[in-house]
């Protein structure tokens, strides 16, 4: 009878002296019309049950920083193992978030990797991809790469004055463009390369 989790008159919120046995080491799957009590008895009867019993094996000082759950209305939970409750939840991330960090099961992979495997056994932080020892040195850990096309972002046949760079606050009147071109420490000249037919914008800063 130990391959079986044996609840007997489960009476948590709406079930109504549920006994049953659910097989152990089978993946079962409880079915139902809502409100029928599924949650209620997955959650708030056996998986509550199982993590009171598994607190209660922890010091009075480690009980105090754990939840706190109460013994669900049940007569007798047999042969009950430890319950692992994944609770749903919406994904939230960045752009260097992965389904390891998401899930919060990349840290303990990351200490896996750092006890088992060479040549940095012992520091996990060289299998970090947001480590700069450990992440990809082309693209930084995101997994892609982006550059700048600069024949997008500047006509070389313009000046500055002429809406060179190709930026919406470097256009006229945009604040970026008038911090340059009105501060009076810049000279812009517009030099003509007669080879290549194509303009060069320089800057140069002037020191007082």
């Amino acid at each position: 009878m130990n391959d079986y989790i044996i609840v007997k008159n489960a009476g948590t919120n709406n079930l109504k002296n549920i006994s049953i046995e659910i097989p152990k080491h089978k993946i079962v799957a409880v079915t139902g019309v809502s409100g029928s009590g599924k949650s209620s008895f997955v959650f708030d009867t056996i998986a509550c049950e199982s993590q009171r019993l598994l607190n209660e094996t922890y010091s009075s000082y480690i009980q105090n920083l754990l939840p706190k759950y109460r013994k669900p209305p049940v007569d007798s939970i047999s042969n009950l193992p430890v319950s692992l409750v994944i609770n749903q939840k919406r994904i939230r991330g960045n752009s260097r978030s992965t389904v390891g960090t998401v899930t919060d099961i990349y840290a303990d992979l990351r200490l896996l990797y750092s006890r088992i495997a060479r040549p940095f056994i012992g520091y996990s932080m060289k299998y970090s991809f947001n480590n700069s020892e450990g992440m990809c040195r082309t693209c930084q850990g995101l997994g892609e790469v982006k550059s700048i096309d600069l024949n997008e972002l500047i006509d070389f046949d313009k000046s500055l004055n002429d809406n060179a760079i190709n930026f919406p606050t470097f256009k006229d009147g945009g604040w970026r463009l008038t911090r340059y071109t009105e501060s009076g420490f810049l000279i812009i000249i517009k030099k003509y390369l007669t080879t290549v037919k194509m303009n060069l914008i320089y800057f140069f800063i002037l020191q007082k």
